[in-house]
């Protein structure tokens, strides 16, 4: 093997001798051919950068002000970067890849499908496929879904490129049971029916959850093994679009034996509705009671002493959609009744956004309503958290965060 380049630049040549067949599978060899192109790579792309100024970032004192501010929620997992595209070799840009991995926004856009959080709170990459991102179809799906939270959630240029690269290679893969069948081919599936759900587009999002239960059915006539991470990301993506868009729900806790579950009579103490619910039993349906006992059960078992901790604030959540229907009927004179119900909404969901617009919109609503509402709920955290606990709150889970949050707005 042999790089050339310009002398100026400091690189030369490197000459790797293969006399023959043998001297191919040697181990130093083959070790010494991988350092010098790893090597290449990375003075390459410093090169760029250099051309570019991408690697100098203007800062000032108060950038580094408001950095110690952040309100961090989850740290990327810089080992499962590096196995992403260890050597540079996938179709796209990795360097745009790694800056948008470095964007918090757009480390949740593959949640529920995937996470990339260092401390999971979902399962990893690796966990749901088999492979690395050397499928085509999921590679432009997982780009997709990157650039699209990184840019707010709007699609562009780049989005159209990455979305039709990746319906283009799916509609490729249909040809062949084995590729069709595929962890890849349905997470790619998966990851475009999400972008759809926060576009709120429900009857494309149906199309694609349509189509993941018909390769489903396939795999169960043709006795095809799919890994328990995909069955999980399939449920919870469906789960998640029916929040975010309303389409109809196709999977439940049945569907899978990996997933199935029912109330036991273990614990049958955990199964009850919260203090704060049961005086609004008038305004709540049967089905919506059984969720809310359903959770509080969750949140008794996070709380038992010695549970593992997750970071929770990598966490998938709705923030911006509950903000958005807070906002739309944040006036209607039903909440005069229940400042204490909206008290713990605008908490559930500012404590878990993160920097930017959407918290800001959380805090201006906690103050603005504070002397009208929520007279001295706000006086003190001790207080606060008592109120908060008549509702869902997990003391590991939510507390940390809602402090942090309650500080930031009346401290």
């Amino acid at each position: 093997m042999v790089s050339t380049g310009n002398s100026s630049t400091g690189e030369h040549f490197q000459f790797i001798s293969i006399q023959s067949p043998d001297d191919a599978k040697n181990k130093t060899t083959r070790r010494l051919a991988q350092s010098h192109a790893v090597k290449r790579a990375l003075r390459i792309k410093r090169m760029l950068q250099q051309n570019t100024g991408d690697n100098f970032r203007v800062t000032t004192s108060e950038d580094h002000c408001k950095a110690r501010r952040l309100v961090y929620t989850g740290s990327l997992d810089k080992s499962f970067c590096s196995r992403f595209d260890p050597f540079e070799t996938l179709p796209v840009d990795s360097s745009r890849l790694q800056i948008l991995l470095g964007n918090y926004n757009a480390r949740q856009a593959p949640e529920p499908v995937f996470s990339v959080a260092k401390e999971l709170a979902f399962q990893n990459f690796f966990a749901v496929f088999r492979t690395g991102l050397v499928d085509s179809a999921l590679l432009n799906a997982v780009m997709l879904s990157l650039v699209f939270s990184a840019t707010g959630g709007s699609i562009d240029y780049e989005c159209l490129g990455y979305q039709g690269q990746a319906i283009t290679y799916i509609r490729m893969k249909m040809s062949s049971l084995v590729e069709a069948t595929s962890e890849s081919t349905i997470g790619a599936i998966l990851l475009l029916a999400g972008v759809e759900a926060r576009l709120g587009k429900a009857d494309q999002v149906q199309i694609h959850m349509n189509a993941v239960q018909q390769l489903l059915e396939i795999c169960r006539e043709k006795g095809i093994f799919l890994t328990s991470g995909i069955k999980r990301a399939i449920f919870w993506q469906d789960l998640n679009s029916s929040i975010l868009a309303g389409s109809s729900r196709i999977f439940d806790h049945s569907t899978f034996a990996e997933l199935q579950w029912t109330r036991g009579s273990l614990y049958p103490n955990v199964f009850r509705l919260p203090l704060g619910f049961q005086t609004r039993l008038y305004v709540l349906t049967k089905e919506f009671i059984e969720v809310l006992e359903d959770l509080h059960a969750l949140q008794c078992i996070r709380d038992v002493p010695g549970y593992t901790k997750f970071d929770v604030m990598g966490m998938f959540h709705v923030s911006s959609q509950l903000l958005c229907e807070i906002q739309q009927a944040i006036d209607d004179p039903i909440w005069d009744d229940h400042p204490d119900l909206l008290l713990w909404l605008l908490y559930i969901g500012g404590a878990f956004a993160p920097e930017g617009a959407i918290r800001s919109d959380f805090v201006s609503l906690l103050r603005s309503n504070n002397s009208a509402r929520f007279g001295d709920s706000n006086r003190s955290w001790p207080e606060l958290l008592e109120m908060l606990k008549r509702f869902i709150w997990s003391e590991k889970a939510f507390t940390p965060q809602g402090k942090a949050l309650w500080e930031e707005t009346f401290v």
